[in-house]
C-alpha cells in the first residue's frame, strides 16, 4: 500500500495543517411521525432552490480580484466576529494522493461550542484522531480520549487572547479558529490573488453564495448564506501545489445560534484512568 505523499497523516483534522493550508488573510430533530417530518424538510429544499433559480450565475475567469468577492469574506467574518454563543458542527473529509497515485479519502467532524468573551469547547473526531479541547476563561485543556492523556495549561482571560497564545506560544490551534479571522489583516488578505462571484446555489436547504479564491500554493472555495446571517456553509480547499499538492479538503457547516449550553460544558472532568502529561506530548 503507498503512502501518503506528504508526512503530515490526515490533514483535514489536524488544526496546525488546516490553518496553514488556509489564506493567511483567512439536530436531527425528532419526530413521532416520521412521515410528517419529510414534507417540511423538502418544502424547505424547493424554496431554497427555486430562490437560488432566480440568481444571476457568475463569470469565473479567474483572472481578478473581484471587489464583491473580498467584500463577502470580510462580511462573513465580520459577521461571525459579532455572535455571542453559537454552535457549529462541521462534517468534511480530506481526500490524499499515495505514493502510488491513488487516492485515499479520510472523514470526520468538528463540533465547537463557544460563549464569548471566555469559554470555548471543540472537538475532532476522525479515524485517526480525536482531541478535544476545553476553554473555561482561566485555563485550556486538551484531550486525548484514545490515549487517556490530557494536558492542562494557563489561559487568558479572552477567547480571542487564547487564540493568538496558542497559535503563536504554543504552537497549538483551535479548530476552525480560521473562519473568525478572515477579513481581519490586510497584509494576510493581500495573498489573494483572484477571488471572484461562481453563482449561487443550495447547500444544507439554504440559499449560498459561492466564491473561489486563490494563493500561493493553494486554491479555495468558500459558500456563504444569503441574507443577514452571512454564516459559511461550506468550504473546499485544494493543494495547487507544493507541499499541499494532491489534497482535497472540504467541510459542510451546521449551525446553532441560539444552543443549549449546560453550566459545565467548558468544564473539563478527566475521566477515570486518565493520565495528566505535557502539552508538547500530545501532538496535534
Amino acid at each position: 500500500m503507498g503512502a501518503p505523499t506528504n508526512s503530515s497523516h490526515c490533514r483535514f483534522f489536524d488544526p496546525r495543517r488546516g490553518r496553514n493550508m488556509l489564506p493567511k488573510a483567512p439536530m436531527l430533530l425528532m419526530c413521532l411521525m416520521l412521515s410528517g417530518a419529510a414534507a417540511p424538510a423538502a418544502m424547505a429544499q424547493d424554496e431554497a432552490s427555486q430562490a437560488a433559480d432566480t440568481r444571476e450565475v457568475g463569470n469565473p475567469v479567474g483572472t481578478e480580484r473581484e471587489p464583491t468577492a473580498i467584500a463577502a469574506l470580510e462580511r462573513m467574518g465580520a459577521y461571525l466576529r459579532s455572535l455571542t454563543t453559537f454552535a457549529v458542527e462541521g462534517v468534511g473529509s480530506t481526500e490524499e494522493s499515495l505514493t502510488t497515485g491513488q487516492k485515499v479519502m479520510y472523514p470526520g467532524t468538528i463540533d465547537l461550542l463557544a460563549s464569548r468573551p471566555n469559554r470555548l469547547r471543540a472537538n475532532v473526531y476522525s479515524t485517526r484522531k480525536r482531541r478535544e479541547f476545553y476553554y473555561d476563561g482561566k485555563s485550556l485543556t486538551v484531550f486525548a480520549p484514545r490515549q487517556g492523556f490530557y494536558a492542562e495549561i494557563a489561559a487568558p482571560p479572552t477567547i480571542k487572547e487564547l487564540l493568538d497564545k496558542a497559535q503563536d506560544r504554543l504552537g497549538l490551534v483551535i479548530p476552525l479558529s480560521d473562519l473568525f479571522e478572515l477579513g481581519t489583516d490586510p497584509a494576510q488578505m493581500a495573498r489573494i490573488s483572484t477571488a471572484f462571484f461562481v453563482s449561487t446555489d443550495v447547500v444544507g436547504g439554504q440559499v449560498c453564495n459561492h466564491f473561489a479564491f486563490r494563493q500561493p500554493d493553494v486554491d479555495w472555495q468558500i459558500w456563504i448564506r444569503d441574507g443577514a446571517q452571512a454564516l459559511p456553509c461550506k468550504w473546499v480547499i485544494t493543494g495547487a501545489s507544493g507541499d499541499s499538492a494532491g489534497l482535497n479538503y472540504e467541510m459542510e457547516f451546521t449551525w446553532d445560534l441560539k444552543p443549549t449550553v449546560p453550566a459545565n460544558a467548558f468544564t473539563f472532568l478527566p475521566p477515570t484512568g486518565a493520565d495528566r502529561i505535557a502539552l508538547a506530548s500530545i501532538k496535534q
